[in-house]
């Protein structure tokens, strides 16, 4: 099992004069790139990723996971990263954009924020900057519909997720592709967390994101994986969609998940699945700032990639390059072997060969970067859970899954 880092309040304290002196340093440049391409993919030789223990208020949280994880959140905002650097020039181009993202994120997300604020001091980083990427959807669909008139993203960069949920006889495997900017892949961690008075977790994360979008299941048996749903639509004064994300993981039930998943005030799209391992329930919730559809998963095999397909949101307007171009074509390689698959008797080893195809590169389900395409699978998640019976482990592919990878954490 792997041995996490633990930082606890008196440790943020005992180690904050050091390492505040240290903030102010810049971290070594990153290899130097072709004029406007992102940083080679380089692949994680390491079995698993760090994993840091921590505990206490929202800021303190924070503070720990920015300073222990500073040199990984600067790579991230790394101008070498195209798309980074894109979205950072729109917005600061237009600073007033991020302003009402921010007046609905002090009034329904206030302890996320403090949260945020902390891994900015704690990396040295300026909050804005945090901010800025922890609203990239939004930000990014009202840049598209500037630049891009008709398209919400650019497809050679874009990256999505491939998600299957097998459900028999109160037996569910639920495995999960998290795709996203190739850069990112040596950066990703885990974290196990112990907010107070809140259900404690442990999570995947990006080290640029609020925790929450990657694969992450709580103390209390709710378990959520997300997929990045390309829409069009924005609501300039809403919640986005990362502060939800964290938000959801202090659900001490599944439908408290849910409602918050579901809020009014959203910012943009999304889709989840959500599940709760002890009520015995799963759900598939697709929503954007207008609609949203709920369906609850019964026995059979499930498919989500990165477009909408429940009724009353499957018509809201997405890019229709990136849907046929990369979503559909994982959700090909899916529904085949749906097609010749059988929920009773598939196994957990077979989800995740399916999810290790390389069918369709550079958008297989499996993705490696491949020239101008940069997304990639950073870390499979793997759930098997019994109805009734808490969730026991998390099983952690690090990178692609077909390079087997594979850490189990105790929940």
């Amino acid at each position: 099992m792997h041995q996490p880092d633990r930082f606890s309040r008196r440790d943020f304290l005992l180690g904050s004069t050091a390492l505040l002196a240290a903030a102010g340093c810049r971290p070594p440049a990153p290899p130097r790139t072709a004029p406007g391409t992102s940083p080679r993919f380089e692949p994680a030789t390491e079995r698993t990723f760090p994993l840091l223990e921590v505990s206490g208020p929202p800021y303190a949280i924070g503070r720990a996971v920015g300073e222990r994880f500073a040199p990984q959140i600067r790579a991230a905002l790394s101008p070498e990263i195209k798309s980074w650097r894109e979205l950072r020039s729109f917005a600061n181009a237009q600073p007033a954009l991020l302003e009402p993202f921010l007046a609905a994120a002090r009034k329904h997300a206030p302890s996320v924020l403090e949260e945020l604020r902390g891994w900015a001091e704690g990396s040295g980083v300026p909050l804005r900057d945090l901010l800025v990427l922890n609203h990239k959807g939004e930000l990014g669909s009202l840049r598209d519909a500037h630049v891009r008139p008709g398209r919400t993203c650019a497809i050679e960069r874009a990256a999505g997720c491939s998600t299957i949920v097998v459900r028999s006889g109160g037996r569910t495997i639920w495995a999960h592709n998290e795709d996203g900017e190739g850069a990112y892949a040596p950066h990703m961690f885990l974290l196990r967390v112990r907010p107070e008075g809140k259900p404690a977790f442990i999570c995947c994360s990006y080290p640029c994101l609020l925790p929450g979008n990657a694969p992450w299941v709580n103390e209390r048996g709710v378990i959520m994986t997300t997929n990045f749903i390309h829409t069009a639509e924005v609501r300039a004064a809403g919640v986005g969609r990362y502060l939800l994300d964290r938000l959801t993981m202090e659900a001490a039930s599944f439908d408290e998940a849910v409602r918050v998943a579901t809020h009014p005030e959203r910012a943009y799209g999304f889709h989840h699945v959500i599940a709760s391992a002890r009520e015995g329930k799963i759900c598939s919730v697709e929503a954007t700032p207008s609609a949203l559809a709920r369906k609850d998963l019964g026995d059979g095999i499930f498919l989500h990639t990165n477009h909408l397909i429940h009724e009353g949101v499957a018509d809201a307007t997405q890019d229709p390059e990136y849907v046929q171009r990369s979503s559909m074509t994982r959700w090909r390689v899916l529904a085949a072997w749906r097609r010749a698959a059988s929920a009773a008797s598939a196994t957990a080893a077979e989800v995740v060969r399916v999810l290790s195809s390389h069918e369709g590169k550079p958008y297989s389900p499996c993705r490696h970067p491949e020239g101008e395409i940069a997304g990639a699978t950073l870390l499979t998640a793997v759930f098997e859970l019994r109805a009734g019976e808490p969730a026991r482990e998390m099983l952690v592919y690090r990178n692609q899954p077909c390079g087997g990878r594979v850490e189990r954490y105790a929940i």
